[in-house]
């Protein structure tokens, strides 16, 4: 897959912009502030339907302005497709080619991405919340059966919750039936992830620091998977206790996957280099991953290029690139190669 050009319209502080862009690595560089980041955030949200930067759409809008709209152009199995946003505050409309569609989740896994930004430091240092939403970005684009367990789990938990929380028990066994049944499917789904990682990430740290760092992945469930089958039962169980509290306390909305450094929790024993070369590696597994499941080449986009690992470590990096397919680089350092940002304008080079 190949992304050819970005359009963009009143988006953060772009008013009108369109970008090209090449095979290979691209390298966007200016000063802080410049807008580089947005570029990458417009094909974030263009590819999984979020941001990573604001969990409100409204953020994007540039000021005193009603709306934005992205839209890019790619190729993908030889075809080429186009796939665009519009948000006027309230209602978004996402086309794909010539569907209009008012739910990403119909199109999500088309525009298949890596992001690997400064903010991914929170996947070690972090709650458990932002590693289930690693887990569930990746799954999303590429099981579209995921996604619906996902809003049905959290549908069906909504409901639950309302009623723990005024302390009825009427149509809760109905609830527990949904909750069960979807937290079956993503529980297997997220375990089978997770062993896929493990290797990859093992790998890729080894290579990444000349074979000093060991890194790896373990699920942790809020329910043991010998039991998955039995979540409608166990939540029943937990009832009584639960009714006090007033919220379900088990499920996969409580999971987290643990990352260990020579058998050690890498939050506690890593040192800030080594859990950057975790991170690193994390993110060449989820491309990896994605390549293969989706059957296509996912863009790899880096934010801040260069602040993540220490120079030796980068130069490994860098020479991984050339393997990845299309790569999106940001960086504050000037080059005569590129594209350089300016408060919202882009030059093809610097003058």
């Amino acid at each position: 897959m190949e992304v050819s050009r970005l359009i963009l319209r009143n988006f953060r502080c772009y008013k009108a912009v369109e970008i090209p862009f090449t095979k290979g690595v691209n390298l966007i560089h200016g000063k802080n502030g410049a807008g580089k980041t947005s570029l990458l955030e417009a094909l974030y949200l263009l590819s999984t339907g979020r941001s990573f930067l604001t969990s409100h759409l409204s953020d994007l809008i540039r000021k005193d302005h009603p709306h934005f709209y992205i839209e890019t152009h790619f190729v993908r199995d030889g075809v080429e497709q186009m796939l665009s946003i519009g948000f006027d505050g309230k209602n978004k409309r996402i086309h794909y080619n010539n569907t209009l569609f008012q739910n990403f989740s119909h199109v999500l896994g088309i525009l298949p991405s890596v992001l690997y930004s400064p903010k991914d430091s929170t996947l070690i240092s972090g709650t458990p919340q932002e590693r289930r939403r690693f887990l569930n970005i990746q799954l999303a684009q590429t099981d579209p059966l995921y996604v619906h367990h996902l809003m049905r789990y959290h549908k069906a938990m909504k409901h639950r919750n309302a009623l723990l929380k005024v302390k009825s028990q009427a149509a809760i066994e109905s609830w527990e039936q949904m909750m069960g049944e979807s937290a079956y499917y993503l529980m297997h789904k997220r375990s089978t992830l997770i062993e896929l990682l493990r290797p990859k990430v093992e790998a890729f740290a080894k290579e990444l620091s000349e074979e000093e760092d060991e890194f790896d992945l373990h699920y942790e469930p809020s329910i043991s998977l010998k039991k998955v089958e039995q979540v409608e039962e166990l939540l029943a169980k937990q009832r009584p206790k639960e009714l006090i509290i007033g919220s379900t306390m088990i499920g996969p909305h409580r999971d987290d996957m643990h990352i260990t450094y020579k058998k050690g929790e890498a939050k506690t024993f890593a040192s800030e280099g080594q859990k950057r070369t975790c991170i690193a590696a994390l993110k060449m597994a989820e491309w990896e991953i994605l390549k293969e499941q989706t059957e296509t080449t996912p863009l790899f986009a880096i934010d801040d290029f260069g602040v993540h690992l220490d120079p030796k470590r980068s130069e490994i990096l860098q020479e991984k690139l050339t393997s990845l397919g299309q790569v999106l680089l940001t960086s504050p350092t000037s080059s005569k190669e590129g594209l350089y940002i300016d408060k919202g304008v882009v030059h093809p080079e610097i003058s």
